[in-house]
């Protein structure tokens, strides 16, 4: 008797977030197994009979999809097979493959739209593949194989420690789910015996109020890409270390009343600072043309990116590229160094500044907008509205 393939929602293992995990089961001869989709939806908006996800969910018309490629491939699979486990290794691969599962958790970071994430940990499985081969099963992801992965990771790809941990915690983050999936036992996580590289001291390049300063008065051509690179970098520097990504997608609405507020694409928190007057004039010199781009502060990307989201980080990404290079120019002709000048110094400055004028570690953690103090400690680097106040009242004085 040919296997039978039912998509199910497995309320039991139901998330804090209150997502459960839908499975495809198979059975024949009375007996089932079960494999992950890698997808998660709030039981309300699982339809059993039609075996889909209602369009109540935002990701309903991706999830579906992706579940009916699954299916079709299940019932092919389901014609020939005489066990339900040959159907699960007809999706899995044979005995479980651990890079066909990592590619799952990639395309289900795209399909939810986390595009810096996607990207990372795509850069991660592409790294894997290289060192082990195209198609790795569980059982041969040991702590030998990932020996030859950070082998590989150090000599080939010529990592960093710290790249190479970064790399290691994706990857370590993709077995822990796979076991909190069932897709593999406890006892086989390969880093139960696995001891990643020591982390190396991080050295944050950042300028000083000289160099601030030097930066600010440089001659530059108005209207050119090296003028734009230097005043977004004040900005950011002057707006408690704006992200360029965030930069590249702030409107001259975001700016009232000499404050900043947004909302930060990395953690979705709002953020609201008061801007020094350096900072108040150079929004209101860009505001003067917002109108020409839809809005848009400054001239970085075009108001048509921010209709999506991975349009838009894609564009940033482009825009930040561009400008880190001009900033190097701009810095070219003052008393700056530009070694490792990019426009992530700007938040590593102010995040120096704040502590060496006295800032407490609280503060400058809220201005950063980091989740928790240990995050800025590591950073070195934060704010509800009365700590960004009382922050910028310390640093925007010369006493």
């Amino acid at each position: 008797m040919a296997a039978s393939v039912k998509l199910v929602l497995r309320t039991q293992k139901t998330r804090a977030d209150g997502l459960a995990p839908v499975y495809l089961r198979a059975t024949a001869n009375r007996k089932s197994r079960f494999t992950s989709t890698g997808i998660y939806v709030r039981p309300r908006d699982w339809n059993d009979r039609r075996q889909e996800v209602r369009s109540s969910c935002d990701l309903a018309d991706a999830y579906n999809r992706r579940l009916g490629e699954l299916l079709n491939d299940a019932r092919s699979a389901a014609l020939d097979a005489s066990s339900a486990g040959t159907v699960v290794a007809a999706l899995t691969g044979p005995a479980g493959s651990a890079t066909g599962y990592f590619e799952r958790h990639v395309g289900r970071l795209d399909e939810a739209g986390r595009y810096w994430q996607h990207k990372h940990f795509g850069v991660t499985l592409g790294h894997l593949r290289a060192a082990l081969g195209q198609d790795v099963l569980w059982a041969e992801l040991d702590r030998d194989a990932l020996g030859r992965f950070e082998a590989h990771l150090r000599v080939r790809a010529k990592n960093a420690p710290n790249t190479i941990r970064n790399h290691m915690k994706r990857l370590r983050r993709v077995v822990r789910e796979a076991i909190r999936e069932g897709e593999l036992e406890a006892g086989q996580d390969p880093f139960l015996t696995y001891t990643p590289p020591r982390a190396a001291p991080v050295h944050r390049r950042k300028l000083t109020m000289p160099e601030i300063r030097a930066l600010a008065d440089a001659e530059l051509p108005e209207g050119s890409t090296e003028a734009l690179a230097r005043d977004v970098f004040l900005f950011s520097f002057y707006g408690a270390g704006v992200r360029a990504s965030d930069l590249a997608a702030l409107r001259a609405t975001d700016v009232r009343g000499g404050r900043l507020r947004y909302r930060m694409m990395k953690t979705g928190e709002t953020v609201t600072v008061g801007l020094p007057p350096e900072g108040r004039a150079i929004a209101e010199r860009y505001a003067e043309t917002a109108a020409d781009r839809g809005g848009l502060l400054f001239p970085l990307i075009t108001a048509a990116d921010t209709r999506d989201p991975v349009r838009l980080r894609r564009s940033a990404n482009r825009a930040n590229s561009r400008i880190n290079a001009a900033l190097k120019r701009a810095a070219s002709g003052v008393e700056v160094d530009d070694t490792g000048l990019t426009m992530h110094v700007a938040r590593h400055s102010f995040a120096d500044l704040a502590r060496r004028r006295g800032g407490s570690l609280f503060d400058v953690s809220r201005a950063l907008g980091h989740s928790s103090l240990s995050t800025t400690q590591a950073y070195l680097a934060s704010l509800d509205q009365e700590a960004a106040d009382r922050l910028a009242g310390i640093m925007w004085t010369d006493g």
